[in-house]
Parts: structure tokens; C-alpha cells; sequence
């Protein structure tokens, strides 16, 4: 790619693209410090200005970093955490048949609510005991990948908060339960801004976008037995959706 001065495009655009084009072919690689400022002023008779606009805007998007002291460097490829075969029973609470490790925070009573209502398809104003509300992280290490929530009704597992509690097992909670265990699901997908909230949990600056999913998990007799929300950095995860 060669730089036209006469085109409607600004230069500092086209610098930007011919540095992405050699990024892609190799010429620069992953990790590798790619020319000083000056030196692409004289290699392609650039401004400063010019130059210094096309490399600011290659770090704002993460394709490249500038390393104080050293240089500007093309960004390393991030290694994301896969996860396989996601369905959306994946991160279903109900499911799991040990919660001892996945760093579960205290599970809470949530009085009704009126969208999470919504999500159980319960009509407006209908009384119910609410739903115990389930929260744990996805990590690698020590970095936080994504985060869970799993809302399960009250009146389908009244003891679940106590029993866990009191250290019983799933596999025990779930006993003669299992006519009442998630079968299948529906969750919606977006990639959105994170809220406040949800950047706090991810360790992420605000605003920044996640993916986020949404809905339903259903028995073997057709109730919703669970409503699942997850969010996820998509910089550090990578599912393969069946």
C-alpha cells in the first residue's frame, strides 16, 4: 500500500491502514517495536502531526501500546480462555454438583421483582416468595473473566440458602429434585457497555463493552427453573457456541 497525497482520505488515515497492512503481512510482528515517528516521517514524507495522529488512534483501539522509555510496540495477540461447546446450560447453577470451588458468594433471598419477574414469565402482581440469587466469578488465576448470576424461585428449593449455608451438598440439595432441574434454555446474546455495576465486578473501566447473556432455563415439565444472567469480556473469552 502506498500513500496517496492527492486522495479525498486524510494521510493520517491511510498511515493508519498501511501500518494495520503490515501488521497483518508480518512486517510487524506481534510484540515487535515498529519504526519511531521520525522515521516514518522520512520513510513517507509525513508531518510529525501527522504521523503522531495515526499511532495515537492505533492505541486508543488496542493495536498497538507505547512502552515509556522504549518505543511504540505492536500489541501482543491476548490468550482468552475458550471455553467449548458453550450451551445455555453451561453456567447453570442448578446443574453443578459441587459449588466448593467456583468462589460462590453467600447466596441471597431477593423479594419479587418485577423484571426478574419478567424473565420467569410471572404475571404482573402475582405473589410468590422470590428467588434466591446465586453470584460467582470466572476466573483464570487471578484475573476475572467474566461473572454469573443465577436466580431460582423460592418455592421450587425453600431451603436452598440455609442448606448451603449449612455446607450441605448440591448433590444432596438436588435429591429428589431433579423433575425440577434445568433440561434446556433460551439466552439471549448482546455485546453492550457495561454498567457501573457490572465493570466494578469484571475489574473493568466503565462503559467498557462486555458480553452479556440473558434468559431462561427450563425443566423436563416446562417450568422455568432458573434464570441465568452472565457477563463476559469478550478481550478474554472465547466461546464456541453450539
Amino acid at each position: 500500500m502506498k500513500l496517496d497525497k492527492h486522495s479525498s482520505i486524510p494521510l493520517y488515515a491511510q498511515l493508519r491502514e498501511l501500518i494495520v497492512e503490515r501488521i497483518s503481512s508480518g512486517a510487524y510482528a506481534r510484540g515487535a517495536q515498529i519504526p519511531s515517528e521520525m522515521e516514518f516521517c522520512r520513510e513517507l514524507d509525513l508531518s510529525r502531526p501527522t504521523v503522531r495522529q495515526a499511532i495515537a488512534e492505533l492505541v486508543s483501539d488496542g493495536v498497538l501500546e507505547i512502552h515509556k522509555g522504549k518505543g511504540t510496540y505492536v500489541a501482543e495477540e491476548v490468550e482468552r480462555l475458550e471455553i467449548p461447546h458453550f450451551t445455555a446450560l453451561s453456567f447453570s447453577f442448578l446443574n453443578m454438583n459441587n459449588v466448593d470451588n467456583i468462589g460462590l458468594k453467600p447466596i441471597k433471598l431477593i423479594e419479587p421483582d418485577a423484571e426478574i419477574d419478567r424473565l420467569f414469565k410471572i404475571a404482573e402482581k402475582q405473589t410468590h416468595p422470590g428467588y434466591w440469587l446465586a453470584e460467582w466469578p470466572v476466573n483464570a488465576g487471578e484475573q476475572i473473566l467474566g461473572h454469573c448470576y443465577s436466580y431460582i424461585p423460592v418455592q421450587l428449593f425453600p431451603e436452598l440458602g440455609q442448606s448451603l449455608a449449612a455446607g450441605k451438598r448440591m448433590v444432596d440439595i438436588k435429591s429428589n429434585k431433579y423433575a425440577y432441574l434445568p433440561q434446556k434454555g433460551s439466552l439471549s446474546l448482546t455485546c453492550r457497555p457495561a454498567k457501573n455495576r457490572e465493570a466494578e465486578a469484571l475489574d473493568i473501566p466503565r462503559r467498557s463493552f462486555i458480553i452479556a447473556m440473558e434468559g431462561p432455563l427450563f425443566a423436563r415439565n416446562g417450568y422455568i427453573c432458573e434464570v441465568l444472567r452472565i457477563i463476559l469480556r469478550p478481550d478474554l473469552i472465547k466461546v464456541e457456541i453450539n
